[in-house]
């Protein structure tokens, strides 16, 4: 029996919650992997939000890789994060696959104390690989405390259905309106900095798009990522939110506004491009 993949790591709770937002926004995954690591570039099933992962192979404690090629591994995120759910905070993971058995991904979990190695196995599926126009011309971005995020995304999901985000420079706010019977606005960032402006204010491009409050509730779980994330607004295109995965990798989400999303259905296209 030989290992044509293996790649292990003290950070099997990260790898978990990695997981659990993944699931949250799409079925099924198509992992790239090769010798620098692995990764994950897919859009959710409406084609709304595009997710991006990238986990280099030198921030593993052991990884290696045996194949000439690269391997396409199609997961079913809910039957992985179901694999996952009993990993608790200080637990290593070793995820492998043998020669023997190459549509079987494995996960071994090793508590710190050693006592009980468990060993799941979850089915690789064949996956269609789909290659994706990534967004660019992005500025710099407003900081945001993770923990921050999702404490305004689970208050604001018992007033409205909608968030609308305004932002300009360094400063970003979401507000939510019901109906006007109950409002509020969170802000993040700096609202100004008159020292060496590099540009003048009234050029600055105001960024002002709505979205549904569900479909920015459900990246929430990058609080269990990382303290902080990044958030990169620019008018007419999706809304970047970057962080860190650990110390394992990095992941980029990109949100489509309601407006976005509605110039696209409103367009009827001749042809099936996969640009997002």
């Amino acid at each position: 029996m030989t290992v044509i993949f293996k790649a292990k790591t003290h950070c099997a709770y990260t790898i978990k919650i990695l997981a659990e937002l993944l699931q949250n926004n799409i079925k099924t995954a198509c992992f790239e992997i090769d010798e620098d690591g692995v990764k994950l570039c897919m859009m959710d099933h409406h084609r709304t939000i595009l997710i991006q992962v990238s986990l280099e192979s030198e921030n593993f404690t052991l990884y290696k890789f045996k194949c000439k090629d690269k391997l396409f591994l199609g997961i079913n995120l809910n039957h992985f994060h179901k694999m996952l759910k009993s990993i608790k905070k200080k637990d290593s993971m070793q995820l492998f696959i043998n020669d023997d058995s190459p549509n079987d991904l494995g996960i071994k979990v090793i508590p710190k104390e050693n006592n009980r190695i468990t060993t799941s196995f979850v089915t690789i599926q064949e996956i269609q690989t789909i290659d994706i126009d990534i967004p660019e011309g992005y500025g710099k971005p407003i900081i945001v405390p993770s923990s921050e995020y999702q404490k305004m995304c689970k208050d604001m999901a018992h007033i409205g259905s909608m968030i609308n985000v305004v932002a300009r420079n360094f400063h970003i706010k979401f507000r939510c309106n019901a109906g006007g019977v109950m409002k509020r606005h969170v802000e993040f960032g700096e609202m100004g900095d008159s020292d060496d402006e590099e540009e003048d204010d009234d050029n600055v491009v105001e960024y002002n798009q709505d979205f549904d409050t569900e479909q920015l509730s459900r990246i929430t779980k990058m609080a269990g990522l990382s303290t902080s994330m990044q958030i990169y607004p620019k008018q007419g295109k999706p809304l970047l939110f970057k962080s860190a995965i650990g110390s394992l990798g990095k992941i980029s989400i990109y949100i489509k506004s309601k407006d976005l999303i509605e110039k696209e259905n409103s367009v009827l296209e001749s042809d099936d491009d996969d640009d997002f």
